[in-house]
């Protein structure tokens, strides 16, 4: 099982805990708490005290079961929001996913430039550009810390 981490990190925030404190109040190490944050495997124990604590169901924060033909494409465009938030820092497979949901764009807006110029890649090329030079500068907070 694999828990939900932008629904885990959402619902710490709206209750205005850090990590360290909802490590506290789950009865679980600060560590299990980041790397479930990172998209990590979830026992059946930390699920229910964090669905206890967090007072929402289990189920709730699990990650959906993808169709099978649909599960890169929900994986990208989790990974391209994930990219956009531009706080915290995020896994590297949403990483990768962004980064693959950027390429195609790019792709599209070349074969779109052939129709009408130039002009929709170098403005798209710029986009990219700003988006990848925010989302690297969010990784740069260590493994270790923690985030409130």
């Amino acid at each position: 099982m694999y828990v939900n981490s932008i629904r885990l990190r959402e619902l710490r925030l709206a209750r205005q805990w850090s990590q360290d404190q909802l490590a506290t109040l789950c009865g679980l190490n600060l560590r299990t708490i980041q790397r479930l944050e990172s998209g990590a495997k979830i026992s059946n124990e930390s699920l229910r005290a964090l669905a206890a604590v967090l007072e929402v169901p289990a189920e709730s924060l699990l990650t959906g079961e993808p169709s099978p033909g649909q599960s890169a494409l929900k994986a990208m465009r989790e990974g391209v929001l994930s990219g956009l938030e531009f706080a915290g820092t995020t896994p590297r497979a949403d990483f990768w996913w962004f980064a693959l949901g950027v390429v195609m764009m790019l792709v599209f807006v070349k074969l779109l430039g052939v129709v009408l110029g130039p002009l929709p890649l170098q403005l798209a090329s710029l986009v990219v550009l700003l988006y990848l030079l925010t989302y690297q500068t969010k990784k740069a907070e260590p493994a270790n810390a923690t985030t409130s």
